[in-house]
């Protein structure tokens, strides 16, 4: 089957100047290809005003609104589509620049004379006035993310053309889903993440990383620094502990809150413990993770972030914020350090749950609606497993306690 997917977020390896990169599209096209299916993934990316003049020396502008062929990444055939957005807030330019997007995917696919069999959308919201002028006549499938659900709030009209361009639709989690449904969006699949199983430490990786001498509280934040990210709330939280206990907060990422939270940092007193590295390669950032005991990531809206499944599969216990794509995906408890029992099954081990465990699987990353017995959660931020209630107790920590 010839699969065709559009997305906004897709990873470049030998591109650092584009800055919406996760991989989840990837390792699910990626299956797709192990499985022998023809996968084609089309990345639309829209250069803003403010990214463009900071990379302005950097950019080759005739590149622009045309399609572009990278280098196959896995088996997965990958296109670039770049354009510019100058004036993302005036409403009659984006209709101007989706349609110049659709006449340059229309042109290259019938020089190319390709016709996919299924065509998947994610961030349909984004694609409206591309995909209905595209020239392809197949089943077609959106996904919606967060974003999209503050679109369709924001411009209600826009559920009934989204009704009719696709045939079917889906939605990256179940809390989304439940609030798409409040909209009129009816979603009949869920599309969420997963990440390598070569990847999770192994028990033995586990034990020897929670048996080490006590040492400063190691935390890690890995992402985008964003005004939704809350890094600014973690850095004022984290400074309760300064005259406590040890701790060291290292940040990955780049952005607009960089030097905020910087100047925060310092304003705080803990400057010292704070680390900003920077973007990271993927494996430097899963090197951060082995080496850290908590994860946490508080942003606001949040789909569904691989990042949290990488810092779990490195060992870390993860936390969250609730109402968001990853509640249901975390073990949930009170910041108390302790873990809830997955299943009546104490998680130990720190591994990634499929979901066919049925509750017995140590680590488990399984929602309470997915194992059923488990008492609902109380308010307050997720933890996850990832053998939480015994690390804590055994390392004689109170992990999230101050958080």
């Amino acid at each position: 089957m010839k699969i065709l997917v559009i997305t906004t977020f897709y990873p470049h390896p030998e591109r650092k100047d584009l800055l919406r990169d996760t991989s989840a599209v990837h390792y699910i096209a990626r299956e797709w290809v192990k499985q022998g299916h023809q996968v084609t993934v089309l990345h639309c990316y829209g250069h803003y005003f403010r990214e463009l003049v900071k990379e302005l020396g950097k950019h080759d502008f005739r590149r622009y609104g045309k399609i572009q062929e990278c280098p196959n990444n896995e088996g997965v055939r990958v296109l670039l589509l770049e354009e510019q957005f100058w004036l993302r807030n005036a409403k009659w330019y984006l209709p101007v620049q989706q349609k110049k997007m659709a006449v340059a995917i229309n042109q290259y696919f019938h020089e190319k004379e390709y016709e996919p069999d299924v065509l998947l959308v994610h961030f349909p919201t984004n694609y409206v006035g591309i995909v209905e002028r595209l020239d392809i006549h197949c089943k077609k499938a959106a996904v919606f993310h967060k974003t999209d659900l503050g679109t369709v709030l924001a411009k209600p009209e826009v559920c009934p053309t989204l009704r009719k361009i696709y045939d079917v639709l889906g939605a990256r989690t179940s809390q989304l889903q439940k609030k798409l449904a409040k909209t009129g969006i009816r979603t009949t699949f869920l599309a969420q993440s997963g990440i390598d199983e070569d990847i999770i430490m192994t028990d033995e990786e586990f034990r020897k990383k929670w048996a080490e001498e006590p040492h400063p509280m190691r935390v890690v934040y890995a992402g985008n620094l964003l005004p939704d990210k809350n890094v600014d709330a973690v850095l004022t939280a984290l400074s309760s502990w300064k005259d406590k206990r040890p701790f060291e907060f290292t940040i990955i990422g780049d952005g607009v809150c960089l030097q905020p939270c910087i100047r925060l940092a310092e304003k705080l007193g803990i400057a010292d413990s704070c680390h900003f590295t920077g973007r990271l390669t993927r494996e430097q950032t899963l090197e951060a993770f082995r080496k850290a005991e908590v994860f946490v990531m508080i942003s606001s809206p949040e789909t569904l972030g691989l990042v949290y499944l990488e810092a779990m599969s490195q060992g870390c216990v993860a936390i969250g914020s609730r109402n968001e794509g990853i509640d249901g995906i975390l073990v949930e408890k009170r910041l108390s350090g302790r873990a809830r029992k997955c299943g009546g099954a104490e998680s130990t081990s720190g591994r990634h749950c499929t979901g066919s465990c049925g509750g017995k699987s140590g680590g488990c990353l399984r929602g309470p609606e997915d194992h059923p017995g488990n008492d609902q959660p109380e308010d307050g931020p997720a933890v996850s497993g990832a053998g939480a209630e015994r690390i804590m107790n055994d390392a004689g920590r109170k992990g999230g306690e101050t958080l």
